[in-house]
């Protein structure tokens, strides 16, 4: 079974060495730095070290190796694993608390190492032939208004979320499957894990959605449950070679996800109805209501339910004074005929000093206002922008203008969810250790992320995992 094992991988992961991968790395390169933007990077040695592991222990396994791999924790409470072109492998740290067992993980990981071994993401753009994988600002901002106003904007505002995600066909999502479980048995791993987690995450979003997943033949993605029976049935075909996990217990790999954050991470702020709060840099603002929020490392957002206008908040360059950057923008204006100087002048808001600039663009039968303010606040400078229609020039002006000093009511707003690993006692079950530790979860939830039901007895000492909360403390 071994030498089989070693023949097929060679067959599926021999990739002519005459093949040009620059596509690959260049795509890969850009888009990682736009996952940072836009979903952040979370910060845990201990499972950046398990997740590191893990992926590199499934890469020797590897015949050839056109890419080096790397291997993050994205932080985003979506239970997801995606992959970008040559070798940026991504596991969010919210399908994390569903995982039981390591043999999961490498299989969650195997998958997505065959999406960038294939080349699934190059296939799909060349395929649907896309102009580009980020979609330009001011295209984006010409399209909301009917205007010209997103070309003289200098910084992105990046409303578009998942660009970089490839959108896989079935074939590809399959023949990552299939080829994903002969990766982890080659390096030790139960080929049967992956459809466990499947099975997992599909109830976990049956739970969250209050319906369970249903078949769409357009959808880019198989149907989970044929998926996972499809896993089951090619399973029994690899054994692992040379089990050796890279750690020592199943013990230690639950104690593991101890202090995982759970849900929104404060320290990118959070939106309490129409109030943003932003704890670690001490401001507040507030949001048109009903408005579309977006809540990214880069950017802080809100856009009209009918997409008609846009709210953004960004820092920008600190070494260039509010008046310097709005001079720049500006000397860009005088460049479209279409857009009159309506306001640029130096103001105060919230006590902050700052710089206002108002705008008005009229493009056949459109109008539209853009407003941008720059303010300095504890060494940092904020560009505050609004595009907005007529209709809602009122409540762009009062979102914009909203941005002040957080109070201390306002950051005891802010809770840190957290995930805890508690040991139960004698003779408790689920339930009980949810009541000792007034777990947070729903008890739904709280079975999936410990495949144990409710009233079922525990051995004293099995680890369980439970999501506390308590006040956020600022970095």
């Amino acid at each position: 079974m071994k030498g089989l094992l070693s023949v097929i991988l060679a067959c599926v992961y021999s990739i002519s060495v005459s093949q040009d991968y620059s596509l690959d790395r260049k795509l890969g390169e850009e888009n990682s730095k736009l996952v940072e933007q836009e979903i952040g990077i979370y910060k845990h040695d201990s499972l950046q070290w398990l997740i590191n592991s893990v992926g590199q222990k499934l890469v020797s396994r590897l015949k050839n190796k056109p890419f080096e791999f790397h291997f993050y924790l994205a932080d985003s409470e979506e239970p997801n694993a995606f992959a970008l072109p040559g070798g940026y492998i991504y596991v969010t740290r919210g399908i994390l608390p569903l995982l039981q067992t390591e043999d999961e993980l490498a299989g969650v990981m195997a998958h997505e190492i065959i999406h960038v071994m294939q080349r699934h993401s190059v296939k799909q753009i060349q395929k649907s032939m896309l102009t580009g994988i980020l979609k330009l600002p001011g295209n984006l901002i010409n399209s909301v208004t009917g205007t010209q106003l997103g070309n003289i904007l200098n910084t992105p505002i990046g409303l578009v979320t998942g660009s970089y995600i490839a959108k896989y066909s079935r074939g590809h999502e399959s023949e990552s499957d299939k080829f994903g479980i002969q990766l982890a048995a080659s390096a030790g791993y139960k080929t049967d894990a992956l459809a466990d987690a499947l099975e997992r995450l599909a109830k976990e979003v049956s739970v969250l959605t209050g319906e369970a997943e249903k078949r769409s033949y357009f959808s880019d993605h198989p149907y989970t449950p044929s998926r996972i029976a499809a896993i089951r049935n090619s399973a029994g075909m690899y054994k692992p070679v040379n089990p050796a996990p890279v750690v020592h217990s199943q013990q230690q790999f639950t104690r593991i996800f101890n202090g995982l954050i759970f849900g929104t991470n404060p320290a990118q702020g959070v939106f309490i109805d129409s109030l943003f709060v932003q704890p670690d840099l001490d401001f507040v603002c507030i949001t048109p209501s009903r408005w579309t929020t977006v809540n990214k490392p880069s950017v802080v957002a809100a856009m009209q339910e009918k997409g008609e206008s846009i709210v953004a908040l960004q820092l920008t360059d600190n070494s260039k004074s509010p008046k310097q950057q709005a001079d720049e923008l500006l000397e860009k204006v005088k460049k479209q005929e279409s857009i009159t100087v309506l306001q640029a002048t130096d103001t105060v808001i919230n006590s902050l000093p700052a710089h206002i600039v108002r705008l008005k663009s009229v493009n056949k039968n459109n109008i539209a206002i853009m407003e941008l303010i720059w303010l300095t606040y504890n060494k940092n400078i904020y560009q505050l922008t609004g595009i907005a229609l007529p209709a809602h020039q009122k409540l762009m002006h009062q979102s914009l203008t909203s941005f002040k000093a957080a109070t201390v009511q306002q950051r005891h707003l802010v809770k840190l969810y957290q995930v805890r690993v508690i040991a139960a006692h004698q003779n408790e079950t689920l339930s009980d250790v949810s009541k000792r530790t007034d777990n947070r979860l729903v008890p739904e939830l709280t079975e999936i992320f410990n495949n144990v039901k409710a009233e079922q007895a525990l051995p004293k000492g099995s680890l369980i995992k439970v999501v506390t909360v308590e006040a956020y403390k600022p970095r």
